[in-house]
């Protein structure tokens, strides 16, 4: 029998982790992994101290002999609440998405990468409207029909409608223009999302494909071994576990003087993992890393990016297992 630890749930003694218990709510520190015994279908793991982006409440949508113990409620912070992927129409550089019913707020934060492009085109702005439950995605150039994208809105404090599957860091190995990361469990249907840890020059990202088990990052050269990879996968809420949460995010306007822009984010720590982008842009700069040190948060840019742009981040960490 594993680590045993009690907890009060009302007048109700429950232990967590006990195999033999048919469990109807109780307290933990983290909700149970999946396919542990002792759990009916339907009881409820309250995360103790749940902070930031972590959902403090989970269901079980498995049985009593394998639980399947998923997010269930508003996170205490930042959220995706809407999520897809969209071919770009020929003819215009601008890729607007209405979201019916979806009632925009104006703290909503919109992000996106290609899921497919034929050449080194970058997304000039990013933005949701207030009014019209609009994102709006504009290339740089018109991106005829060849183009699609990943996009997603973050809000905070409401139940989100997409988690975060897999996510993490790697460097590339070179050889090729594009680099397969293998992500056992990934598939076809995920959405999938990438922004440089490293490189040596400004070659962009050109798009991410998901495949089963594998997520492809393109980039524009071959990035040999200086160039490294922050990567998110995205899946509609319930059908699996979370990887991580978003820990931090927001939409920042450049400051500008130079091509490195440090950003105080209090709480951010070396591991946890970045994914941002431009959100304003009047012209082709393009991001050539993201770093994250203690309270850090250093963009750099390809050029000194002035005080007329701006960019989406959001910062990831790891879910605790118990």
């Amino acid at each position: 029998m594993g680590r045993r630890e009690q907890f009060s749930v009302g007048h109700l003694q429950l232990a967590c982790g006990q195999t033999n218990l048919f469990a109807t709510q109780f307290a933990c520190k983290a909700a149970p992994v999946d396919g542990l015994k002792g759990y009916g279908s339907g009881s409820v793991a309250y995360v103790q101290n749940a902070a930031l982006g972590m959902v403090p409440t989970w269901i079980n949508t498995g049985t009593i002999d394998s639980c399947k113990f998923r997010p269930a409620g508003p996170q205490v912070g930042w959220g995706i609440m809407a999520a897809a992927k969209k071919v770009f129409v020929s003819g215009t550089a601008g890729l607007a998405i209405n979201i019916p019913g979806f009632g925009s707020d104006a703290g909503d934060v919109g992000f996106g990468g290609y899921a497919t492009s034929d050449d080194n085109d970058q997304f000039n702005s990013i933005n949701v409207g207030q009014a019209d439950n609009l994102i709006t995605l504009t290339n740089s150039t018109d991106p005829l029909s060849a183009h699609s994208a990943n996009w997603g809105i973050m809000r905070q404090g409401q139940e989100a409608a997409w988690d975060i599957v897999f996510a993490g860091t790697r460097t590339t190995v070179g050889g090729n223009v594009a680099e397969p990361i293998t992500l056992t469990g990934a598939l076809a249907t995920d959405l999938g999302f990438a922004t440089y840890s490293a490189t040596d020059d400004s070659d962009v990202l050109n798009q991410v494909v998901m495949t089963a088990n594998t997520m492809t990052v393109t980039f524009q050269n071959d990035p040999l071994v200086a160039h490294g990879t922050h990567y998110m996968v995205l899946r509609p809420r319930g059908v699996t576990r979370p990887s991580h949460y978003i820990a931090y995010a927001g939409k920042r306007t450049t400051v500008g003087g130079q091509v490195t822009e440090a950003i105080t984010v209090t709480g951010a720590l070396a591991t946890d993992i970045v994914i941002m982008g431009f959100a304003v842009t009047d012209d082709t700069d393009v991001i050539r890393k993201a770093v994250l040190t203690a309270n850090t948060l250093t963009i750099t840019a390809s050029v000194d990016p002035g005080a007329t742009h701006a960019h989406w981040y959001m910062i990831l960490r790891a879910y605790p297992t118990n």
